[in-house]
């Protein structure tokens, strides 16, 4: 195949010159002679790649060579992994990664640690505290070299705190729902915080080292039981609740008793009093009639003894059912019954079947017929 048709210029394949294979691509020699060839006297021989490296050095240092620290940051200057010194806010000039690394420490912020923690009481039960803990920066070299985890030290010494708090004291002490009474008074929140505040600060100025951190406040959020045991808790809570309901309803009880055994006293103590003056009454009227009964008995004995015997019949008589017998087995005397008081049925006791032949039983306001008198035999 000729090279070019007649009247045309000659034709390469794409990609290769005339004499073999080519490349597409940039030609970095030549960008390169172009590049020296602007710099003028400076682009040749040992002074050309001289001034390179240097324009190299001022565009590396204007790039990476500034740092702006914040107004509430300072700034920790390292060179070559070496603490160097502090930056403190604003604008700083610096030799650019990796020869001097700059860590901004925001030391105007309030850090916080918080957990939820299972702690034993002094009776070896499980509370459950949720606590926050709030601390501050106060040497930010200390804090970042002096321990490997400053944070992690403090989160340390909070859970430590927080278990020497909690197991100085019973879990009655601690939850006041319980409702059991507690020797030593109720730990609240306020009382538990402030003594895992001292604690950690005690136990962060006594470490070897300061840590750069300070404490400044402990707040308890919320003390309670495990979930898996809360059950058993709250049932032993209902039966105080139950047991505080029945000694109120007892209590009530003991109360309505008291009134209604007062009253009763009361009223007892009236009744015996208007029997004493009853039996007194009695007593006193007895004498009455002994006293005038006695000048007749003086005078005639005998007289006086048989309407004495007769009174005394005629009461017992008159108020009970009873039937004479003088003993001869002929004559049955029946006195008339009158007791107003007695019971019914009481009239209707049955009498001998010889009283059949006696007639009908005189009237009450009819003279008594007693036949017999210190001589009867019997009574029946």
């Amino acid at each position: 195949m000729p090279w070019k048709e007649p009247g045309e210029k000659p034709r390469e394949p794409r990609g290769q010159g005339p004499w073999g294979q080519g490349s597409g691509g940039p030609d970095l020699e030549a960008w390169l002679r172009n590049f020296r060839r602007r710099l003028g006297p400076l682009g040749h021989g040992p002074t050309g790649w001289l001034a390179l490296v240097v324009l190299a050095i001022v565009v590396w240092l204007l790039i990476g060579g500034w740092v702006s620290i914040g107004a509430q940051q300072v700034g920790v200057l390292q060179r070559f992994g070496k603490f160097e010194r502090v930056l403190q806010p604003g604008l700083h000039l610096r030799f650019p990664s990796p020869i001097d690394q700059v860590t901004p420490v925001n030391v105007g912020q309030v850090r916080g640690v918080s957990d939820e923690a299972r702690l034993l009481t002094s009776d070896g039960q499980l509370v459950l505290v949720d606590y926050t803990l709030h601390y501050k920066i106060t040497h930010v070299r200390d804090f970042l070299f002096a321990a490997r985890d400053a944070e992690e030290v403090v989160r340390d010494a909070a859970t430590a705190a927080a278990r020497a708090a909690v197991g100085a004291h019973k879990l009655q002490c601690l939850l006041d729902e319980l409702g059991t009474p507690c020797p030593s008074g109720h730990v609240g929140g306020d009382q538990l915080a402030t003594a895992m505040l001292a604690q950690v600060q005690a136990s962060l100025a006594g470490a070897q080292g300061s840590i750069g951190a300070e404490v400044t406040d402990v707040s308890i959020q919320h003390v309670s039981v495990p979930a898996d045991v809360k059950p058993a808790f709250d049932a032993i809570a209902k039966a105080r609740e139950d047991a505080k309901t029945a000694q109120v309803a007892a209590r009530a009880d003991v109360a309505r008793d008291k009134i209604e055994a007062g009253d009763q006293a009361v009223s007892i103590k009236a009744d015996a009093e208007t029997y004493r003056r009853q039996v007194v009454a009695d007593a006193n009227a007895a004498a009455a009639r002994f006293a005038k009964v006695l000048p007749e008995y003086q005078a005639a004995p005998q007289v006086t003894q048989q309407r004495l015997w007769l009174d005394a019949m005629h009461a017992v008589l008159t108020r009970n059912h009873v039937v004479v017998n003088t003993g001869s087995g002929n004559v049955i005397v029946q006195f008339p019954v009158q007791h107003p008081a007695t019971p019914v049925g009481a009239s209707s006791t049955a009498l001998p079947s010889t009283a059949a032949s006696v007639g009908p039983a005189p009237s009450a306001s009819a003279a008594l017929p007693v036949t017999s008198g210190p001589d009867v035999q019997g009574v029946y």
